[in-house]
């Protein structure tokens, strides 16, 4: 509800205004049931893909989802217990899709105490946040949801930091690896012309030395 109030389309909840022609309506009803067809999962949101009205759209999410029975509660708690971590999204994501479960619940009237919510979402994890998970039950005699949270997000960061620091470390070395490729083809450039010039200039002595050292076996 609150996202169509945000967008200024709570309207569409109610009759339709006498100021507001047929056309202009309809385009309005097709964008709040868009919105509000995006806060559901996809397998949840596929029956009602063809719905235009977003009062029924609406109405039939309530019937069926809000309705106070031992049913939505078991659904909702298989959601909840059942919760994992989907690759490649960030933390802010999941910890969004994880709160959307905990108040589906709490406007059912299902209570979970606090750290009951915060061990499902530790359990949700990957098994590379095992060390994380560790720590942060070590020696606790209790673990809050909001200190998961937290921890969680501040976790990605730092990964996300210790990234970009090596890659441009490693930017760094290659950088200076073909700095002193470009050196050495320098130096060694210098050395030849030099010889080429002094012979040019036809030096005997220095001539001498420098064919000799073409010549002598390694």
């Amino acid at each position: 509800m609150d996202v169509l109030y945000q967008q200024e389309l709570d309207m569409v909840l109610e009759d339709k205004p006498e100021d507001i022609d047929d056309k202009q309506w309809t385009r309005i009803n097709l964008h709040a049931c868009a919105t509000i067809r995006s806060f559901l999962d996809k397998e949840l949101k596929y029956p009602y893909m063809k719905e235009t009205s977003a009062k029924k759209l609406w109405m039939k999410l309530e019937e069926k989802y809000m309705t106070k029975s031992a049913e939505n509660r078991l659904f909702l708690k298989k959601r909840l217990f059942r919760f994992q971590y989907r690759s490649g999204i960030s933390m802010h994501e999941h910890l969004n899709d994880y709160n959307k479960i905990l108040a589906d619940l709490a406007n059912l009237d299902v209570i979970i105490p606090d750290e009951d919510k915060a061990l499902c979402l530790l359990n949700s994890l990957p098994d590379d946040y095992d060390h994380l998970t560790t720590t942060l039950l070590y020696g606790k005699s209790e673990v809050k949801l909001d200190e998961v949270s937290a921890a969680l997000v501040n976790h990605e960061c730092r990964k996300k930091e210790q990234k970009t620091q090596n890659s441009q470390t490693e930017a760094l070395v290659a950088r200076g690896r073909t700095e002193e490729r470009k050196s050495g083809k320098r130096g060694k450039s210098r050395s030849k012309s030099r010889g080429n010039f002094l012979l040019k200039m036809n030096v005997p002595f220095v001539a001498k030395r420098v064919i000799g050292r073409k010549t002598a076996p390694n």
